[in-house]
């Protein structure tokens, strides 16, 4: 049987780590992309509206999910350590694993197109 990852999106800069780890897993682990709220070529799409941690866990039940994927900023002086408001509260509302994925760091020139993608 083929597991499930489901991917939690916000409009938060962090979603975009988080998009990229989650694709990249489901080819590597051959599993299932389900995002929650955002927009790949490759994952299955579920868009709700209310309060986001709620909402992904209900998506990742119904869905069967075998891991939640979230993105994360980084925290303190040195950004060694992140910060992910999202999977705190997800701990409260499912008890499907969460994966925190760090924010991808820009090369110095790389800059990011306007529709969030890299140039």
């Amino acid at each position: 049987m083929r597991g499930t990852l489901v991917c939690a999106v916000t409009d938060a800069e962090e979603s975009e780590a988080a998009v990229a780890l989650g694709v990249e897993l489901s080819e590597r682990l051959g599993l299932r992309l389900v995002l929650a709220h955002g927009v790949a070529v490759t994952a299955e799409r579920r868009v709700a509206i209310g309060e986001p941690a709620v909402l992904f866990g209900q998506i990742a039940a119904e869905e069967a999910a075998d891991v939640i994927v979230v993105g994360a900023r980084p925290r303190g002086w040195w950004h060694r350590s992140l910060d992910s408001r999202l999977a705190g509260e997800l701990e409260t509302e499912t008890q499907v694993p969460v994966l925190v994925a760090p924010p991808r760091t820009r090369r110095p020139g790389e800059e990011a197109a306007l529709n969030g993608g890299r140039r």
